[in-house]
C-alpha cells in the first residue's frame, strides 16, 4: 500500500509538472492558422455576422460555437483571444484527468488508476503542442474519457448517474466535431457489446446523453445555420478535391503516403504484444489507436495534427505499460525491449514534434509575403487572394492586420477552374464559380485595400490546374473596369502579382465596417 501512495504521490507531482510546461509551450508556439481563424469567426458572430452567410467555412459550425467564451472573455477583458482559448483547454485537460482517474481508481488495481490519469493529462498536454485547440485534441480527450467509462462498466463498476451524464456531454462534443469521429463511439460499443455479450444494455445513461446531444446539434445546425447545409457541403463536395497539397497524389498516392505515417502503430501494438497486455482499458485504447488511424486514411489528408488523437492515445499506452514494467520491478530483455520500444516512441511523437514547434514558434508566415505586409504603413488595408489560407489569412493574422475576406482563402477556386464529371456537381459548380467570384468582388470593393496581392501557380492534382486569382476576378466585365481604374499594377514580386491603389482618380467608396483585428 506504501508503495501505491508513493506513486500516486509521484504521478500528481508529475502532472502537475506536465501541466505547467504545456502551458509555457502553449504561450511561446504562436496559434496555427486553423486557431486564429476559429477565434476570427467567433469574433465576428459575437458582432452580429451570420455562419455560411457573412463569413464562410467549410466546417460545421460546432468548434467556431466552443470558442465563443474565449473571444466573449477577450472582448470584456484585457486577455487576448488565444490567451483565453489556452485557458479553456487547460481546464478543459485537468477536468476530463480528473474524470478519467475517478472511473479508473474504481477498478481492482488502483494504482494503474493514477498511471493512467496521468498518460491521459501527458498525452493531451504534450501531444498538441503547436496544434492546440484542434478538433483532434478533443477527439483524445473524448475517447480518454469514454474509454475509461466503458471499461468500468465491463468491471461492473456502480458509476454515478450524474458522472454518466457528465462524460456523455464532454464527450459528444469531441465526437461531433468531424462526421468521421462518429467511429470511435460505434466501434468502442461494438467492442463491448462483444465482452459483455448478453450483459450489454445498449441505453446507458451515457449512450442516452449522446444520442440526445447529437440530435440537439443536428437541429441547432438546422435551425441557425441551415446555410452550411444548402450552401456549404455543396461547396465543398464541388471542389475539394483540389484543395491542399495532399489532392496533388492520386488516390492510390494518398493512401501510400499516409500509410507510411502510420507506420508507428506497430509500436504500441508490439508492445501489448511482448507484455502480453490483454486487460480492458490497454485493449479498448489499441482499439482506438487503430480507428483513429483509420480516420485519418479516410480523410486523405496528412496534415500533423489529423494524427495528434492516434499519437496522444499511443503515448498514454506506452505510458501506461511503462507503469506495468515499472511497478513489477522484473528484469532481463523481456522487460528491456519494451521499455526502450515505448520510450522511443514517446520521444517520435511527443518530443520531437513539441521541440520542432517551439524551434519554429508556430508556422512559418511565407517570407516574400511576409516582407510585403511589413513594408506596408501600419493602416494601409491589404487584401490577399491567395488559394492557401497560410498565404491569404494568416500572414495578415500575425502581423495583427485586418483581414477583410469573408473567405478563409481562394481555396476552393482551382475546384471552380476544372469541369466535374457528374452532372448534378457541375451545375452546382457553374453556379459557385460565378457566386464565389461575386462575392470575393464585393468584399474588395467594400473594403478598398490599398494593396492587393494576387496568386499565381499551379495547383498538382492528377491534372494540374493553373490558376491566377487576379485573371478569375476579373472575368466580370465590370470588375475589370472598376479594378483598371481604382487600381494600378505594380511588378510582380515572384508569383504574387501586385495592384496598388490609384491615387490619381477619387477613391471608391467603402461600404463596410472594418472588422475587428485579430
Amino acid at each position: 500500500m506504501a508503495k501505491v501512495e508513493r506513486l500516486s504521490t509521484f504521478y500528481l507531482f508529475a502532472g502537475a509538472a506536465v501541466v505547467v510546461l504545456g502551458l509555457v509551450l502553449a504561450l511561446v508556439v504562436l496559434p496555427v492558422p486553423d486557431i486564429l481563424w476559429r477565434l476570427h469567426i467567433a469574433d465576428g458572430l459575437l458582432a452580429g455576422k451570420h455562419m455560411y452567410r457573412d463569413v464562410l467555412e467549410v466546417n460545421p459550425p460546432l468548434w467556431f460555437w466552443a470558442a465563443l467564451p474565449a473571444a466573449w472573455l477577450a472582448q470584456n477583458s484585457p486577455i487576448l483571444p488565444y490567451h483565453a482559448l489556452i485557458a479553456m483547454n487547460v481546464a478543459g485537460i485537468v477536468s476530463a484527468t480528473f474524470i478519467v482517474f475517478h472511473l479508473a481508481k474504481k477498478t481492482p488495481e488502483p494504482s494503474a488508476a493514477a498511471a493512467a490519469a496521468f498518460a491521459f493529462l501527458f498525452a493531451l498536454s504534450l501531444v498538441s503542442v503547436g496544434d492546440l485547440g484542434q478538433r483532434e485534441q478533443s477527439l483524445l480527450m473524448a475517447c480518454g474519457m469514454w474509454i475509461a467509462l466503458l471499461c468500468a462498466r465491463l468491471d461492473g463498476v456502480k458509476v454515478a448517474l450524474p458522472m454518466a451524464i457528465l462524460v456523455g456531454v464532454m464527450s459528444a462534443y469531441g465526437f461531433a466535431l468531424k462526421h468521421y469521429f462518429v467511429l470511435l463511439p460505434i466501434v468502442l460499443e461494438a467492442w463491448l457489446l462483444w465482452r459483455q455479450k448478453r450483459a450489454w444494455r445498449p441505453f446507458r445513461p451515457e449512450n442516452i446523453t449522446l444520442a440526445v446531444c447529437a440530435i440537439a446539434y443536428g437541429l441547432a445546425v438546422w435551425k441557425f445555420t441551415p446555410d452550411f447545409l444548402t450552401r456549404m457541403l455543396p461547396l465543398v463536395q464541388t471542389t475539394y478535391f483540389a484543395f491542399g497539397p495532399w489532392n496533388g497524389f492520386s488516390s492510390l498516392e494518398r493512401k501510400v503516403h499516409l500509410a507510411t505515417q502510420c507506420l508507428f502503430v506497430f509500436v504500441p501494438m508490439a508492445l501489448m504484444v511482448m507484455t502480453k497486455e490483454r486487460r480492458p482499458f490497454f485493449v479498448a485504447i489499441a482499439i482506438a489507436i487503430v480507428v483513429c488511424l483509420a480516420i485519418v486514411l479516410f480523410q486523405q489528408k496528412g496534415w500533423r495534427y489529423h494524427f495528434v488523437a492516434a499519437h496522444g492515445l499511443s503515448a498514454m499506452l506506452s505510458i501506461m505499460i511503462l507503469h506495468q514494467l515499472l511497478f513489477k520491478q522484473e528484469t532481463g530483455t523481456r522487460v528491456v525491449l519494451p521499455i526502450v520500444a515505448a520510450l522511443t516512441l514517446i520521444w517520435s511523437v511527443v518530443a520531437l514534434p513539441a521541440i520542432d514547434s517551439v524551434r519554429s514558434r508556430g508556422e512559418v508566415v511565407e517570407p516574400l509575403i511576409k516582407s510585403i505586409i511589413a513594408k506596408e504603413p501600419e493602416d494601409s488595408r491589404i487584401f490577399i487572394l491567395s488559394i492557401g489560407p497560410d498565404y491569404a489569412f494568416y500572414p495578415l493574422a500575425q502581423a495583427g492586420r485586418t483581414y477583410w475576406s469573408r473567405y478563409y482563402s481562394m481555396w476552393m477556386v482551382p475546384g471552380l477552374l476544372t469541369l466535374n464529371q457528374n452532372p448534378k456537381l457541375e451545375a452546382v459548380r457553374k453556379v459557385e464559380k460565378e457566386r464565389v467570384r461575386a462575392e470575393f468582388i464585393e468584399d474588395i470593393q467594400c473594403s478598398r485595400p490599398n494593396l492587393i496581392i494576387g496568386e499565381v501557380g499551379y495547383v498538382r492534382t492528377p491534372n494540374p490546374i493553373r490558376f491566377d486569382s487576379i485573371a478569375y476576378l476579373t472575368e466580370d466585365p465590370a470588375f475589370k473596369a472598376w479594378f483598371e481604374t481604382h487600381y494600378r499594377v505594380e511588378r510582380n514580386i515572384g508569383r504574387y502579382p501586385i495592384r496598388r491603389l490609384n491615387r490619381a482618380v477619387p477613391p471608391p467608396e467603402m461600404c463596410a465596417p472594418a472588422p475587428k483585428r485579430p
